[in-house]
């Protein structure tokens, strides 16, 4: 198959996406646009949209999760960080046992999208979670848009599809 069809449709959608997030600055692109690879990562069709979500945001309430007790329980401690990011990496990576959550880099994608979100926002985590949320959610459906876009302009029975 031929990438030429789903590249335009990403790359247009890409686009938008960007001039969405100039419009409203709220949004964050980058985070969009991990969720979106993720959703090409676990298998880019409508199965795939619930198993990247689900990981995205596992990871995301892990990694807020993993921020508060880093915080609360060594904060500032490196050495003790070191252990709790190995820990952190286990859970999710077990978690690939999980149907749902099989995605592993997607879970990995939500956590880090999550600290890098968590840095650029302040260190507010209530809004960095909503917003992580809420981006790695649009980032899901414009991949699954940018996958069905190319289907929708080939007419049935054509050559295309022979």
């Amino acid at each position: 198959m031929s990438l030429l069809p789903v590249s335009l449709s990403i790359g247009v959608l890409c686009a938008l996406w960007f001039q969405v997030t100039v419009w409203v600055p709220w949004f964050a692109a980058w985070v969009g646009y991990a969720a979106w690879a993720s959703f090409y990562f676990a298998g880019g069709n409508e199965k795939a949209l619930g198993k990247s979500l689900a990981a995205n945001i596992a990871g995301m309430l892990q990694g807020a999760l993993f921020y508060w007790l880093w915080v609360k329980f060594g904060g500032g401690n490196l050495p003790l960080l070191s252990v709790w990011i190995g820990l952190f990496c286990f859970v999710m990576t077990m978690e690939g046992n999980i149907p749902l959550l099989s995605a592993i880099p997607a879970q990995f994608v939500g956590a880090a999208v999550f600290f890098g979100n968590l840095a650029v926002r302040g260190g507010d985590v209530p809004g960095t979670l909503l917003n992580t949320l809420v981006c790695m959610v649009i980032g899901n459906l414009a991949g699954l848009l940018s996958a069905k876009l190319p289907g929708m302009f080939v007419r049935k029975g054509s050559a295309a599809n022979a």
